[in-house]
């Protein structure tokens, strides 16, 4: 509870998401041969694009592909006209997030191409990298510091793959993204999540203490 972290740079990750629609010819299960199967056609795409980041991506540039959903047929026995899947794609880089995109891009038209099945990609350009402004991260750090104790902030934290929205003011003007732990619990996102009253006065204060050094009364 009350513990601050941030860091100079980058903190968060971009996020794109990848929504890939595979048409085949569907048809009787114990029949394959006179059907165009999707689901195969699927699976050989969701393998060969987790090659991308082991292959195609510097090592030492984060990048994170995951396929978060398959979709796929209606019964034990039929061969299904269509498949679907779904992956979430983050990068710290600009050049990197293109990488990214392309190879997708590539490797569900090649796969489609070697399954003989159509494919369409929905690729959502979503959120920028939160980038820390260095001044202003360190000074907002500064002031966690007044408010919480030295031990409890950490001004050089790692970064994470998560991604978040402020990153577009981030972009715009010069900001820092600090996170403030709110104490033991499910965290944010989870179905249990319970925000923690207690920390309202701790964030409160932070902001009014960051307004108090930043604009002082004359």
């Amino acid at each position: 509870l009350g513990y601050f972290q941030t860091t100079p740079g980058p903190l968060m990750a971009s996020v794109d998401t990848a929504w890939v629609t595979v048409t085949g010819k569907g048809g009787h299960g114990a029949t394959p041969h006179e059907c165009i199967d999707p689901v195969v056609a699927v699976v050989a795409m969701v393998q060969a694009v987790q090659t991308i980041i082991p292959r195609n991506v510097y090592a030492m540039d984060e990048a994170v592909i995951s396929v978060t959903q398959i979709h796929a047929g209606t019964a034990s026995n039929i061969i299904p006209e269509v498949a679907t899947f779904c992956a979430t794609i983050r990068s710290f880089k600009p050049d990197v997030r293109d990488l990214l995109k392309r190879r997708v891009l590539e490797i569900v038209a090649g796969q489609a191409t070697a399954f003989n099945v159509t494919a369409e990609v929905d690729y959502d350009w979503g959120y920028p990298a939160t980038i820390n402004h260095p001044e202003e991260a360190d000074f907002a750090a500064s002031v966690a510091v007044e408010v919480s104790g030295e031990a409890a902030v950490n001004a050089r934290s790692g970064r994470e793959m998560g991604s978040e929205d402020f990153s577009y003011m981030l972009e715009a003007r010069p900001g820092a993204y600090l996170f403030m732990g709110i104490g033991p619990g499910a965290g944010l996102h989870h179905a249990a999540y319970d925000f923690n009253d207690d920390a309202a006065p701790i964030g409160a204060s932070f902001f009014a203490r960051l307004v108090e050094r930043a604009q002082p009364l004359g």
